[in-house]
């Protein structure tokens, strides 16, 4: 179990990133509820914090891929422009379970 941050430094309907170890972390506070994916987009590691958050949707800030952060699955993939110019598409994001404890939040993996 890590450390990312405390549960203030997420307000409600809003995400940051964070460096846990070797990981970049998403944590997204979606209704007072936090929820942690990889903060680097699969696709072409777009990182996801500048993004946009609407409701529980992210999307990438490089080629507008779309995710649900409460369960990292992607919503929308980039187009098919996209795909061809850059020979991949996107794919879920890594999921992490949060623990709060003290007024922290930790990941585990």
């Amino acid at each position: 179990m890590e450390k990312v941050c405390n549960v203030l430094d997420v307000p409600e309907g809003k995400m940051k990133g964070f460096t846990v170890g070797s990981k970049y972390i998403l944590i997204a506070n979606i209704d007072g509820n936090f929820y942690a994916v990889s903060a680097v987009c699969p696709h072409r590691g777009g990182y996801l914090p500048v993004g946009t958050l609407k409701k529980n949707i992210l999307s990438c800030p490089v080629h507008g891929a779309e995710y649900d952060v409460t369960t990292g699955k992607l919503i929308k993939d980039v187009s098919i422009e996209v795909k061809l110019a850059t020979r991949s598409g996107a794919h879920d994001l890594s999921s992490y379970k949060i623990l709060i404890k003290e007024n922290s939040i930790y990941i585990r993996d």
